[in-house]
């Protein structure tokens, strides 16, 4: 185990030390939120009469539903710019992009910084070494209020990843990985990750992982800084791991995509806050570029902020992945959270880079959703079946 991320906790609760199963109460640095948990915040902050006094920094973003598909979106993005003006919160409404994303681009994050909000992958940041918690959108309140978080100390597991990644394999592979084999033992626990492997990563590649791991339970997870000393909980061989595809239902469970190749596809989507960085949409665009879209598929591009769709532009990525047959949509969530923009109907099959598979989640709950690399995701588009990556 390592003793920074118990050792940061308790530099923020201002004791010597603390130690897994004990409440303490640490300063919050930053807060967060989106139009997608913030009618409820909200309507907590009304009914308790709690005001944003407390905060050290709160931050909303308007990625959930924007442009806004429905006049009660409109309506609440009305009252949140007028919340925010009133108590000088910061609010990024102008299509700036998804939160994880515009929090990585516009503020300075640093190891050990406190980070909580009310979204369930706010632990993105963890690739930058920040502690993120995520809560809910009542649990969000007393953070807004006081500037501090109440929290029951959690286990840390420590995570050392060595050797070298296949060409085939992405970040977003290794989470699945991490899930896959390792689930019971990272469960409700603190994820600190180390080792010659996750040091070369990018920092987009560092998000991707970040992201992901939420969706198996953890507390949180992060990149221990290089330097810090740690003792091993679990050794992984980079070379062990292979392209993973979760498969649909409300309990995550994965194959490899060899194995799924009579599932045809009616839809891929590629981006949002996991896998929707300048990195992702290069390695999708030099498959679909050369291969072209399959005539039956509608495949989405959801840049996850107008940064990363600048980039996209300048390097005429986004002229490509259109003369493929892809459609781009505007930086955010896109479909993710089935609010608008690409929902699935009724019988549709997709392979998304999103980050759930429980039905319903991207549209209708008759709609099929496989989770995977934006490789596995691209090949799947050529080809109008789920297919692993290759070289050709």
């Amino acid at each position: 185990m390592s003793d920074f991320f118990h050792r940061q906790l308790a530099k923020s609760a201002r004791l010597e030390t603390v130690h897994p199963g004990q409440r303490i109460t640490i300063k919050v640095d930053l807060a967060l939120g989106h139009d997608g948990t913030g009618p409820a915040v909200l309507k907590e902050l009304r009914v308790s009469g709690t005001r944003p006094a407390g905060c050290t920094r709160l931050l909303f973003t308007l990625d959930h539903a924007f442009p806004a598909p429905t006049a009660a979106d409109r309506e609440f993005h009305r009252e949140l710019a007028g919340f925010a003006e009133q108590h000088q919160v910061l609010l990024y409404k102008n299509g700036e992009g998804v939160l994880h994303q515009v929090v990585a681009e516009e503020e300075s994050l640093w190891p050990g910084m406190i980070i909580v909000g009310a979204d369930g992958h706010v632990a993105t940041a963890g690739a930058f070494g920040a502690i993120a918690f995520s809560v809910s959108a009542a649990g969000l309140v007393p953070v807004i209020g006081t500037g501090s978080y109440e929290l029951c100390v959690p286990e840390s597991v420590v995570i050392t990843v060595q050797g070298t990644l296949s060409p085939r394999v992405m970040a977003r592979d290794l989470a699945m990985y991490l899930i896959h084999h390792h689930g019971a033992a990272i469960r409700g626990r603190a994820v600190l990750l180390t080792g010659s492997t996750i040091d070369g990563l990018s920092i987009s590649e560092k998000m991707a992982i970040c992201n992901f791991l939420p969706e198996g339970g953890v507390a949180t997870v992060l990149v221990l800084p290089q330097g810090e000393q740690a003792h091993t909980n679990i050794d992984i061989d980079a070379a062990a791991i292979g392209p993973l595809v979760a498969l649909p239902g409300d309990t995550l469970s994965f194959a490899e995509p060899e194995r799924l190749t009579e599932e045809t596809i009616d839809v891929a989507m590629i981006g949002s806050c996991s896998s929707g960085r300048l990195e992702d949409f290069k390695a999708a665009a030099d498959i679909l570029a050369r291969n072209g879209v399959h005539q039956r598929v509608t495949c989405l591009i959801t840049p996850a902020s107008r940064n990363v769709l600048e980039a996209m532009e300048s390097l005429k990525l986004t002229v490509a992945l259109r003369n493929a047959g892809a459609i781009i949509l505007p930086p955010g969530c896109g479909p993710c959270p089935g609010r608008h923009f690409g929902v699935l109907g009724c019988g549709d099959t997709a392979i998304t880079t999103t980050i759930r598979a429980n039905p319903g989640r991207i549209g209708s709950p008759a709609a099929r959703i496989f989770l995977a690399s934006p490789l596995t995701v691209a090949w799947s588009a050529v080809t109008g079946r789920i297919t692993a990556p290759n070289h050709g």
